[in-house]
């Protein structure tokens, strides 16, 4: 029942952006505002089945970026997880660099995607959130979604 109140807080918060015109709200330098929910709740599917970064992992992730114009990130991530040694509930805040960059897995069908950086551009990691502002929905599989809202 939990997970059914995160997953419907975190689509509610995603779909609270639609419509929104600017990313300005976000003390004026914001230049996107995102946010996403990925489940992968099939218990028999090689996606949800393999860990990171070959699968997802069973569970999902939900939660939301704002992209600044100066190359700077701010982010909250909940997630939770029913893989072998990482089963629960967790919650990221993270801040750190971001770019536009060919995607690495397109799940929306998209080119470019974020990526972002937490060590200050040494290495890179692919939000898999597509660069352009729009409404983005995939079912790669039963029991396997995703849901970003890009706003800029």
């Amino acid at each position: 029942m939990k997970r059914l109140l995160l997953v419907v807080a975190a689509l509610g918060a995603a779909a609270s952006l639609i419509g929104v015109s600017s990313a300005r709200a976000y003390g004026g330098k914001a230049s996107f505002q995102v946010g996403f929910a990925f489940n992968c709740d099939n218990k028999t599917s090689p996606i949800c089945t393999t860990p990171p970064p070959q699968g997802f992992g069973l569970g999902g992730e939900w939660g939301w970026y704002a992209f600044a114009s100066d190359g700077t990130f701010d982010a909250q991530i909940t997630f939770c997880s029913h893989s072998q040694g990482t089963n629960g509930a967790g919650h990221a805040s993270e801040d750190g660099l971001w770019t536009v960059m060919p995607s690495s897995q397109p799940l929306f069908g998209q080119t470019n995607d974020f990526w972002i950086s937490l060590d200050g551009g040494n290495s890179w990691s692919d939000t898999l959130v597509p660069a352009d502002a729009g409404h983005y929905s995939a079912k790669l599989a039963p029991g396997v979604s995703a849901e970003a809202q890009v706003a800029g």
